[in-house]
């Protein structure tokens, strides 16, 4: 599992840091030439090599994102692929469409409104949308469940209530993100690709954030453990 979240996380970290030299690379273009170049740089990307290949670096590393988050529905539902078989639908589903409108772009001609890039883009942020929805979901009622089933066998307070909120908060922040782009796009308005650049970084932190939650967790239970165990044995140096 700790290999699995360490490749996951090169790989992720590796795109994201490729996304920002593509950037880079494209403000570099778009404001070394004249105003009204910039103001249309994201207005008419076709055949824009840069624009392309960032937003294919972002497509790829959002398509990690999700695997590696019906990884987690997998294993946390014990190993039961059944559980999985709608969100890895979803996910194939939406790695074809969002390829599809990426390659949109490459004829010269295409525009953000083009038709083929339009409803493709919606398309797969709305799949986007359903696959994140349903493995953080999954993963949420299966902690809470757990919680539930320990709380009546043992009888002591739900202990996975911290969990169950780490995995709804990056979830939410990722779809969120996708439905503010959403929104901006189906609105025709050239800003939700522009916000392509922050949900590549999102996309690569979220994942991380759970780990991150639990390790503070584990170092605050550290504490209050090492705590108690000073106050009920004293060190010879206290007394």
């Amino acid at each position: 599992m700790c290999r699995m979240l360490l490749f996951s996380s090169v790989v992720q970290f590796s795109l994201a840091t490729a996304h920002v030299i593509i950037s880079l690379l494209e403000l570099i273009a778009a404001f070394a030439t004249s105003a009204s170049a910039a103001n249309n740089y994201f207005a008419d990307p076709g055949a824009n090599e840069l624009f392309v290949g960032g937003f294919f670096v972002y497509i790829v590393n959002t398509f990690a994102q999700e695997l590696l988050l019906i990884w987690r529905l997998y294993v946390i539902w014990d190993h039961n692929f059944k559980i999985c078989i709608m969100p890895v639908i979803l996910w194939m589903l939406h790695c074809s469409i969002a390829s599809i409108a990426v390659s949109g772009f490459i004829p010269a001609t295409a525009t953000p409104l083009s038709r083929n890039v339009h409803s493709y883009g919606l398309a797969g942020w709305g799949l986007e949308t359903g696959v994140n929805f349903l493995a953080s979901g999954g993963i949420a009622y299966r902690l809470w469940h757990a919680g539930r089933r320990t709380a009546i066998l043992t009888g002591r307070h739900f202990n996975y209530k911290a969990s169950c909120l780490i995995i709804i908060e990056c979830g939410a922040l990722i779809t969120t993100c996708t439905a503010v782009m959403f929104s901006l796009y189906a609105a025709n308005k050239p800003e939700g690709l522009v916000g392509v650049g922050a949900a590549t970084q999102i996309t690569t932190t979220s994942p991380l954030l759970i780990i991150a939650r639990v390790g503070f967790s584990m170092s605050k239970r550290k504490t209050i453990s090492t705590e108690t165990t000073l106050a009920v044995c004293p060190s010879p140096l206290q007394e």
